[in-house]
């Protein structure tokens, strides 16, 4: 009988190659093909698609950076709503802006500008949604007075007082009868945004309020050297009065108490008062960011004071 053939160890050249062959073959790399021949070609560019991802994340920090910068000094914002959709809405259209910038960043070709762009786009959108969901918790919960009783309402006598403002002159209810009507506005103090921007928009109209007859003033618990300085920042002349000692602001029920240690601060409100000191109209409202315009003062005004 015949032995079988095996391979012939005097050639290990062809051993050699085969094992070569094997081996490039599990490791996917085709041994036979040509040096010059590239093995590997990067995907197109895409920089339209690039630089549309990138605007749409450019489009959506800056809507957020916007609202959350400006709405503290921007009526049209929302400042003056209970609720503030405008600052809202603006928001939401951010936060889809950096959506889509993630979502064209996810369909760019380019691994490596897929992995830099949509990166980005996913933590804008984390940002914006985390930030923008604190805005919301803030100004919905975060700006609410604490639960009081308002002991004067139309048709009360305004309580007499005699207070100095900013300046060290002294103001009394007596005062108010030599004008058509005056608008009594408490405020919480100068750390409050709220009240300095109501301040800075009466003082902004306060022609109109003259036209319409209406003296306007200002109390807080302010120390009169703190008024002073907010007169300054703000450049107003409407007296800021000093009721320190609550005077005023005990019988109308407009004191915020902190157990804290930290002195007690107004609760926000406005009055209409006639020149007899009969208060005529009143506003309050669960939330201290929430302030009057002066155009929805002057016409709660003249509805007020009709004979």
């Amino acid at each position: 009988m015949s032995e079988p053939e095996h391979a012939s160890p005097d050639r290990p050249d062809e051993v050699a190659a085969d094992t070569t062959v094997a081996e490039a073959a599990v490791d996917g790399i085709d041994e036979t093909a040509s040096p010059d021949e590239d093995q590997w070609t990067p995907p197109p560019a895409q920089p339209l698609r690039t630089l549309l991802s990138l605007c749409a994340l450019a489009a959506g920090g800056t809507l957020y950076g916007y609202v959350v910068l400006n709405f503290w000094s921007s009526a049209w914002l929302g400042i003056h709503q209970r609720i503030p959709y405008p600052a809202y809405v603006m928001l939401a259209a951010a936060l889809i802006s950096a959506m889509t910038g993630f979502r064209m960043g996810l369909s760019i070709w380019s691994p490596h500008a897929k992995l830099g762009i949509a990166g980005l786009c996913f933590l804008a959108s984390v940002a914006i949604g985390i930030g923008g969901g604190h805005f919301v918790s803030y100004t919905i919960r975060g700006t609410r007075n604490p639960p009081f009783t308002l002991k004067v309402g139309p048709g009360d006598r305004f309580p007499d007082f005699a207070l100095a403002d900013q300046n060290g002159a002294i103001h009394r209810a007596s005062g108010m009868r030599s004008n058509a009507a005056t608008l009594v506005m408490v405020y919480r103090g100068d750390f409050c945004p709220f009240a300095r921007f109501e301040l800075e928009e009466l003082t902004r109209r306060a022609q109109d309020f003259r036209r319409a007859g209406l003296a306007v003033i200002a109390v807080s618990t302010d120390p009169p050297e703190r008024s002073k300085r907010l007169a300054a920042f703000l450049h107003t002349d409407i007296p800021l009065l000093n009721d320190s000692h609550e005077s005023i602001l005990g019988p109308l029920g407009l004191i915020q108490s902190h157990r804290n240690g930290q002195p007690n601060n107004a609760i926000p409100a406005l009055f209409i008062i006639d020149r007899n000191g009969v208060v005529r109209w009143v506003f309050t409202s669960p939330f201290y960011r929430e302030q009057p315009a002066p155009d929805a003062l002057l016409k709660a005004a003249a509805q007020a004071l009709q004979p």
